[in-house]
């Protein structure tokens, strides 16, 4: 990969996570930007938690509760990173700062990652984990933002994104944040959470492996969550999520 990125007449990438003046932003394989960004990703290791990808304590057990619980409604978690450098960075940016742009940026890594990691186990459909984007609610949906990014970017439509409207799945209420709190106050909103969340056309999601996408994931509550109601009003075989950032277990 170096070799073609370096070759004779071939632009070399601006560099993660400054992407807004790359000339492979808008077009080109996403195996680049993929190859990219790898050197400044912390990615999930081997020997992290096979259910929800967080990193192990020293005697081998992972410290998110969810993953003993036997109430636990989502499948496996996959995880492009951790979020720590560069893509937590580029995350904050485009949740937080405007940074718009970086939603093509996260598209191309996230249908990259799909292409690397999921091709064996195709979904039915991939679903944003569901924003609120109004009055007491996010500015945008960034999670949206960056489906739409990836199913622009898979020219070849590979993968089945959920950019259809309405969504498979709407949050119609606001809920407390829970970015940047502690494991207990994620826990307590799961009640809120799963009133705002609709189905609203079953069919769609009916008997699917359903794949759900979220920028960070610390507890998994919120997917599970979600998944939950996929599974309950959706009527759902499987739900499992991927997720561009596994946050450090803070407790």
């Amino acid at each position: 990969m170096t070799e073609q990125l370096t070759a004779p007449g071939v632009a070399a990438p601006a560099g993660f996570p400054h992407c807004s003046r790359c000339a492979y932003l808008a077009s080109g394989p996403v195996s680049v930007c993929a190859a990219c960004a790898r050197a400044l990703i912390s990615a999930t290791a081997s020997a992290s938690c096979p259910a929800c990808a967080q990193r192990l304590r020293q005697d081998g057990r992972c410290p998110n509760e969810l993953c003993r619980s036997p109430a636990r409604r989502i499948g496996r978690i996959r995880a492009l990173g951790y979020q720590e450098g560069a893509l937590r960075r580029a995350i904050i940016s485009h949740k937080y700062r405007g940074a718009r742009s970086m939603s093509m940026v996260l598209g191309r890594l996230l249908l990259a990652f799909l292409d690397g990691n999921v091709a064996a186990d195709p979904p039915d459909l991939i679903v944003a984990n569901p924003g609120f984007a109004g009055p007491d609610g996010q500015r945008f949906g960034h999670a949206e933002a960056v489906l739409a990014a990836a199913a622009q970017a898979d020219t070849a439509g590979r993968w089945p994104f959920d950019i259809g409207s309405p969504p498979a799945i709407v949050k119609v209420l606001p809920t407390l944040k829970s970015a940047e709190t502690p494991a207990w106050s994620k826990r307590s909103i799961r009640y809120e959470l799963r009133d705002a969340l609709r189905i609203p056309e079953p069919d769609r999601t009916r008997g699917k492996y359903v794949l759900v996408y979220d920028d960070i994931c610390t507890t998994g509550t919120q997917l599970d969550v979600v998944a939950g109601c996929l599974l309950d009003e959706g009527g759902a075989a499987r739900v499992e999520a991927v997720v561009l950032a596994r946050a450090p277990w803070r407790g």
